[in-house]
């Protein structure tokens, strides 16, 4: 078992990496019961090996327990130097990123339920001394084997320690879990009863191994509204999915893939998920009955937008615009007539949220809210952003032709503005229109 696999002539391999073939499947086979019988102390797992990025690796999979033990993590400290802090594995603990990846575990794979953690990554070959152990790869590769990855086993001894790459939070978390007082004997139990996805990277330039950790976090963090329409144990975001879903007219009109609250100017949605979830989340937060789901605390909410798309003028367009596919009406032409239609933005989105309390708590019909609304001018502006002179003074000419509504919402720049969504400000702008506008509601009701 020492035959050379040509994919692997020109790779760099560790000096305390053994690798060797055969080209028997039976024999792979057979290496892992013989070390078994021979009372071998260490470890032997199957898996497969291949060659990625100049690097021969291998991955596999291990109890969460065992996992634990074959690995080891080496941590620099906050306020290090790089002379420091590049003799380590891995950066400094953050206490939030640790607090979040603890509590997904402990509600997920140590109440029992579904949950889903990256691979780790690890390294054997950095920092190794003469005295390290050496591992063992078996692979299963004729001597022109052609292909560049295998079946194998990896031989592990006891003294050999898998140092992590990436996942020093979640390792350590694992860790800390089953072996805290805190823990019920359950919930270690619950959680020993799953395996984790590994990779092993064969390398033994130490810049190289960190060079694989910054890399391992340059993935794209996933958009704030495909989160909320994913990640439907919470909540607030599983109201949310379902509102967006059980009305037609959000269904149409929600974007569930945005990275902000608002569209860009030209979508041809109104929202985007991040946005409807500030509207549940606003309602779960204020509404009178703390004790109340948060399903149950806005149960009226698909009744509310039927209602809005009713009576609103340019909601009533869109909604007639998403049943005729020969509609002329758009979208993005709405959201930027005269200077930026408010309700078509995030902003509004919270306005509603706040008439749709309003409702609740005064007894008033929904249609008789939508009604009302629709006599506020939801525009920024007087005039259209495209008359105010490129050669004036661009803040006074905004703030001239501002409605007084919504003015303090503007954000002004030296030629640009932008609309302010904090909770304070859309707080001031529904105090203006509850005082314009609604006061016959409270009569009536």
């Amino acid at each position: 078992m020492t035959t050379i696999i040509p994919a692997l002539a020109d790779i760099n391999i560790p000096s305390h990496v053994d690798v060797r073939t055969t080209d028997s499947f039976d024999v792979l086979m057979n290496e892992i019961g013989r070390r078994s019988m021979m009372g071998f102390s260490g470890e032997t797992f199957f898996g497969t090996a291949f060659v990625q990025g100049n690097r021969l690796q291998f991955t596999t999979a291990m109890p969460v327990q065992k996992m634990i033990e074959v690995s080891k993590t080496d941590r620099s400290k906050k306020k290090d130097s790089v002379a420091v802090v590049t003799e380590h594995s891995n950066r400094p603990q953050e206490p939030a990123h640790a607090k979040h990846v603890r509590n997904y575990l402990m509600s997920t794979a140590c109440a029992g339920e579904k949950f889903i953690l990256p691979a780790f990554t690890f390294n054997y070959g950095v920092g190794l001394t003469d005295d390290s152990p050496t591992v063992t790869l078996i692979v299963y590769a004729g001597p022109d084997d052609g292909t560049n990855a295998w079946p194998g086993i990896l031989i592990l001894p006891h003294a050999a320690k898998l140092d992590t790459t990436d996942g020093a939070h979640r390792r350590g978390q694992l860790e800390d879990i089953l072996t805290s007082s805190r823990v019920t004997a359950d919930q270690r139990e619950a959680l020993r009863r799953n395996a984790v996805d590994v990779k092993i990277v064969f390398e033994a330039s130490r810049s190289d191994s960190h060079q694989d950790f910054a890399d391992c976090g340059k993935a794209k963090a996933i958009p704030k509204s495909l989160v909320t329409t994913f990640d439907v144990r919470d909540s607030r975001n599983s109201r949310s999915r379902e509102l967006v879903k059980n009305s037609p007219f959000l269904a149409a009109y929600v974007d569930a893939t945005a990275s902000n609250v608002n569209l860009t100017s030209k979508s041809r949605m109104i929202w985007s998920m991040s946005a409807v979830r500030l509207f549940v989340s606003h309602i779960v937060d204020h509404h009178s009955d703390g004790d109340l789901t948060a399903e149950e605390k806005t149960r009226g909410a698909e009744e509310l937008f039927a209602a809005l798309a009713r009576h609103m003028p340019q909601l009533k367009l869109l909604d007639r615009a998403r049943r005729d596919p020969e509609s002329e009406v758009t979208t993005g032409s709405l959201r930027d007539l005269r200077g930026g239609d408010v309700a078509l933005r995030g902003v509004g989105m919270a306005v509603f949220a706040r008439a749709y309390l309003y409702c609740v708590e005064n007894g008033i019909e929904f249609d008789d809210m939508a009604a009302k609304l629709a006599e506020v001018d939801w525009h920024l502006l007087d005039c259209e952003r495209s008359d105010i002179p490129a050669d004036t003074n661009f803040g006074a000419e905004v703030t001239k032709h501002a409605l007084p509504l919504w003015s303090h919402l503007l954000v002004i720049g030296e030629n640009r503005y932008r609309v302010s969504s904090s909770s304070t400000d859309v707080d001031t702008a529904w105090a203006k229109i509850e005082e314009q506008f609604l006061s016959e509601l409270l009569v009536a009701a």
